[in-house]
């Protein structure tokens, strides 16, 4: 009896110590400095976005933990500040063992865990090697030693990386990134034709938990953008028609989403011709059969805005009380609307100077009308004084909700540059940008 109650005594503080020493599914991290950072708010990527999983707080000394243990496996988005859509990082969960990462924004992000060190270790030097690969090859004269190196060298970076991942969730991810790698070099035209070709040999694009990354998004981008340039702006046609060709026995709603996020990246880079290809040939079609009508408006109403459409009406009254109409407005060969507001720290910064721009141009061929976006009329009738070069318009309550609808306006200052028929001719982004199309039309003898 003794025998057995001292066996006792020393089995279970073994087993006490396992179960403490057992790893906690949790994700660890430190940011630096804390002084910045309050919160992080974890995301589950899915095929048709992402969902909300669990948050908590940085703490005081930049510490921060998220318990993982009722989440699947799978990737994820941590948000660490606002706008969500810039201050993120993606990681992934094999849904069993800890990640842990440190984050600074000269650094980034820092991964200790062995599934996501190896996965971002891997991508960045793929990406390193590309860029150089990329870089030779489209020089006046590229050298076949180097290339062949380059080569040589994404070879071994895969292979490396494929044998240390072997049975792991980062392994799917390692190998669908697996690039073109020719057997035996000849030319970079061979090249770059048996590329396309085999651009997504290795990427499964109806693999759910590859549908649940952001890997989808960056694969067609990179796709796109590397054949523009190797081919040239004009084929952005083709080379929308070989993304959406790779996308058809997918889910209609990947579809949609993946392809709508596609044309929002193509908007914010003012790649607006091929944005409009893309959804009147395929992003339109999918909203419509998904009934998913604010993608449906939100397309139409930029295609009403692109360049070349004829900008929306709008009306309002002068000083006089007399209704003018911007259609009938006919004092200028080129126009420039600004929609601002008195409210706006940068329009207040900006305005005074396009005023002076205008005021110092030699000719009167451009006229800016200046669309007050405002809350009440006071502080923009003070304002309005000291720009006296502008055509101004007050907007308030409904109407400033409607002329903000028909224009898309989701900041300000924003600025369109529309010619004598009120066609569209240039959406600039900030004052530089448009000033230099000013000073173009300026210089422009008709």
């Amino acid at each position: 009896m003794f025998n057995k109650a001292f066996l006792l005594f020393l089995i279970i503080p073994f087993f006490l110590f396992c179960q403490d020493s057992k790893t906690e599914n949790a994700l660890i991290g430190k940011f630096s400095p804390a002084k910045d950072y309050d919160f992080g708010i974890l995301y589950r990527l899915t095929p048709t976005g992402k969902v909300y999983a669990k948050d908590s707080k940085v703490g005081e000394n930049g510490e921060f933990k998220i318990n993982l243990d009722s989440l699947p496996k799978g990737s994820y988005r941590l948000v660490y500040n606002l706008p969500e859509e810039v201050n993120y990082f993606d990681l992934i969960f094999n849904g069993k063992d800890e990640v842990s990462f440190t984050f600074s924004e000269e650094s980034g992000v820092v991964f200790s865990d062995a599934q996501n060190k190896m996965l971002s270790e891997y991508l960045n030097k793929m990406t390193s090697v590309e860029n150089e690969l990329n870089s030779e090859l489209t020089a006046d004269k590229p050298n076949a030693n180097e290339t062949e190196r380059l080569l040589r060298s994404q070879l071994g970076i895969q292979n490396k990386a494929e044998k240390e991942s072997e049975n792991s969730f980062a392994s799917l991810f390692i190998k669908a990134n697996k690039p073109y790698i020719p057997n035996d070099f000849k030319n970079r035209n061979i090249y770059f034709g048996d590329k396309k070709s085999n651009f997504f040999k290795n990427f499964d694009f109806e693999d759910r938990q590859l549908q649940s990354s952001s890997f989808p998004i960056k694969i067609i981008e990179k796709y796109y953008y590397e054949f523009i340039e190797v081919q040239g702006a004009s084929f952005y046609r083709s080379i929308i028609n070989d993304i959406s060709f790779e996308l058809r026995n997918c889910d209609s709603e990947f579809q949609k989403t993946l392809l709508a996020e596609f044309w929002q990246s193509l908007v914010n880079r003012n790649k607006n011709n091929a944005a409009n290809y893309l959804a009147e040939n395929y992003l339109s079609d999918l909203a419509s059969s998904l009934d998913d009508t604010a993608l449906s408006e939100k397309l139409n109403l930029f295609k009403n805005l692109a360049i070349g459409a004829k900008a929306p009406d709008f009306s309002w009254k002068d000083e006089n009380d007399n209704k003018n109409t911007f259609y009938t407005t006919d004092v200028a060969d080129y126009y420039v609307l600004v929609f601002w507001s008195s409210e706006c720290s940068h329009c207040m910064e900006q305005m005074p100077v396009l005023n002076e721009k205008m005021t110092n141009l030699k000719s009167e061929k451009i006229k800016v009308i200046a669309i007050g976006l405002e809350m009440e009329d006071e502080p923009w009738k003070e304002t309005i004084t000291k720009l006296p070069s502008f055509i101004h318009v007050f907007k308030t309550d409904e109407d400033r909700a409607n002329i903000t609808l028909k224009y898309n306006i989701t900041g300000t200052p924003t600025y369109y540059v529309l010619d004598k028929n009120k066609k569209i001719i240039g959406k600039p982004r900030g004052q530089k940008n448009l000033f230099g199309i000013i000073d173009s039309l300026e210089a422009y003898k008709k």
